[in-house]
C-alpha cells in the first residue's frame, strides 16, 4: 500500500516550551510519530496560559499561515483550538478534544466550575463544526453526544518508556534505592488531581512501611519520566476526571503497579493486570493497596497489555481519519 502524504497545519494550545518541557509532549510525539507514515506538519502555538488574548490574535496568524501555505487537512488540539480555524471552511478541520474540554474542570466538593460549564458548552458547539473530531474515551465521545467521533487514545512510545533496573533507575536520580517511593507525575495544584488524597493515603500506608516516600515529577522533558516511572514502586492516580490518563499508560509500559480510581478508561487500561488494582477515591483504600504492593514488591506485566496502544497503532488510526476526512 503507498503510504499516505497529508500537509498538515497543528494549531494547538497545549505544546512544549523551553519554560515547561512537559507541557503537551504527549501532542508533539504524536504528530512525530506520524511523519513515518508520510505526514508532513507546520506548528502554531498559542499560549492561553500566558494570555486569553492570544487565541484572537491566533486567528490572524492562521490565516496569515493559510495564505501562505496550501494545507491538506488542519488539525487542532484541544476544544478551544478548534474556534481558531472554524472560521474557514477551504480546509478541512479535525478536532482532538483532550479532556476539559469535554468534561469540564471539577470543583473538589462536586459538580463543575464555571469555568468547566463554557469549556463544555464550547466543545459541544465546536465539535458539530469539525470536519471530524476524536476523543480519547468513550466516555467523552458519550457526553458530546456525537455518534461520528473517532475514540483514540493517545498512544505511548513503548520504546521511551520500558522496563530497565530499578537500582540504576534510582541512581539517575540520586533516590535511595532502600527506600519505597509513591509516583506523582502532576501538578499537585492541580485540583482535579486530588493530591490531597494520595497525600493522606501515603501518610497511612507509612505507618505500615518504613522508609515510604512521594516521588514528584513534574514539568520535566518527557524523555526524563521512564526513570521516575522505573524508581518508583507504584503509581497512584485519584483524579476526579480524566479523558485518557497518559501516565497509566506508561506506567503500564514500564511494568510499574498501578493504584487507580475508576476515571475516564483507566479501568480498561490496566485491565486485568496482575498487581494493579481498581480503588474507591478514598485515601485508606488507596493506602491499603500502596502497603501491599510494598510488602510484595517486584513488577507487573502491564507492558504486554498496554502494547495494543503503542504510538504506531494509534498513529495507524490518525491517519486513517486524516484520509476519510480529505476524502470528505
Amino acid at each position: 500500500m503507498a503510504t499516505a502524504k497529508f500537509h498538515v497545519l497543528v494549531v494547538t494550545n497545549i505544546w512544549p516550551t523551553s519554560a515547561d518541557p512537559s507541557f503537551g509532549s504527549f501532542v508533539k510525539a504524536q504528530m512525530e510519530s506520524l511523519r513515518p507514515l508520510g505526514v508532513e506538519y507546520d506548528v502554531l502555538f498559542f499560549n492561553g496560559r500566558e494570555s486569553k488574548w492570544n487565541y484572537l490574535r491566533g486567528i490572524r496568524q492562521v490565516r496569515r499561515q493559510l495564505r501562505a501555505k496550501r494545507y491538506d487537512l488542519i488539525h487542532a488540539h484541544f476544544g478551544l483550538s478548534g474556534w481558531m480555524v472554524r472560521w474557514q471552511f477551504q480546509v478541512p478541520v479535525v478536532i482532538s478534544f483532550m479532556g476539559d474540554d469535554v468534561l469540564g474542570k471539577p470543583k473538589r466538593t462536586g459538580g463543575n466550575t464555571l469555568g468547566g460549564h463554557l469549556l463544555k458548552i464550547s466543545g459541544f458547539i465546536v465539535a458539530r463544526l469539525a470536519t471530524a473530531v476524536i476523543v480519547k474515551s468513550q466516555q467523552m465521545a458519550s457526553k458530546l453526544r456525537l455518534p461520528s467521533a473517532h475514540v483514540i487514545p493517545n498512544g505511548v512510545d513503548l520504546n521511551l518508556f520500558r522496563p530497565m533496573d530499578r537500582k540504576d533507575a534510582c541512581k539517575a536520580l540520586g533516590l535511595d534505592p532502600g527506600k519505597k517511593f509513591v509516583l506523582f507525575p502532576y501538578n499537585p495544584n492541580e485540583i482535579r488531581k486530588r493530591f490531597d488524597l494520595i497525600e493522606t493515603a501515603v501518610s497511612l500506608a507509612r505507618k505500615q512501611v518504613e522508609g515510604l516516600e512521594l516521588l514528584m515529577a513534574r514539568g520535566m522533558p518527557q524523555e526524563q519520566l521512564p526513570l521516575y516511572m522505573n524508581a518508583a514502586d507504584v503509581l497512584v492516580m485519584a483524579s476526579m476526571s480524566e479523558g485518557s490518563p497518559n501516565a497509566v499508560k506508561e506506567a503500564m509500559a514500564t511494568n510499574l503497579p498501578v493504584i487507580t480510581v475508576d476515571v475516564g478508561d483507566a479501568a480498561e487500561l490496566i485491565g486485568s493486570t496482575a498487581g494493579c488494582y481498581l480503588v474507591p477515591r478514598e485515601p485508606a483504600a488507596m493506602a491499603e493497596k500502596i502497603v501491599e504492593i510494598c510488602r510484595n514488591g517486584g513488577r507487573t506485566k502491564g507492558r504486554e497489555w498496554i502494547s495494543k496502544l503503542s504510538m504506531e497503532s494509534v498513529a495507524q488510526q490518525i491517519v486513517a481519519v486524516y484520509g476519510t476526512t480529505v476524502r470528505r
